[in-house]
Parts: structure tokens; sequence; C-alpha cells
């Protein structure tokens, strides 16, 4: 693969979506994309309300819950989370 091959093949997986979270009351979701990143944030008008703090730490909750779905589905048993941790966890996001 050439060098301009490799940095296609990351792009596209830079662009792919393939895990996400969402906080209960649908305030805060989150998507990751199939390099492990984070790839999209979408707030609800009611984190306006929120202060610098609250909103940082409400998205990296939801960020790292994604995230975590992202490793529960490579399928790796072990270290990796399972689905229904991911799911327990997601319900957790009180926000």
């Amino acid at each position: 693969m050439t060098e301009q091959g490799a940095a296609e093949a990351a792009s596209d997986l830079a662009e792919q979506v393939v895990a996400t979270a969402i906080s209960v009351k649908r305030t805060v979701f989150v998507q990751v994309n199939a390099l492990g990143f984070v790839c999209g944030v979408v707030l609800k008008p009611e984190a306006r309300n929120w202060d610098s703090v609250t909103l940082n730490n409400r998205v990296r909750k939801v960020a790292a819950v994604a995230h975590d779905r992202y490793l529960a589905n490579l399928g790796i048993d072990g270290t990796y989370p399972t689905l229904d941790a991911v799911a327990a966890d997601e319900r957790a996001l009180n926000f």
C-alpha cells in the first residue's frame, strides 16, 4: 500500500461512525469513529444552561461510554468492557 493509499484508508476510518452513546435525557450525544476517537458531539439547548465544568464533565462521561462501546464492539474477550456493562453505564448518565 502506498503512502497515499494509507492516508486515504485512515481518512475513511476517521469518517466512519462505529459507536455512539447518549445521555438518558438526550442532552448529550457522542459519536466515535473507526479509529476509536470522538468524531461528533451533539448538545441539546438545555446544555446552554450548564457551566463550563459541568459541560466538560458530562461530555467526557458520554464520550467514555461511547469509546467503551467501540471497544466492546471489537469482540475481544478479557480486558475490554462487555456490551451489557456499556449499556448499564449509559443508563447511569442521568442528564
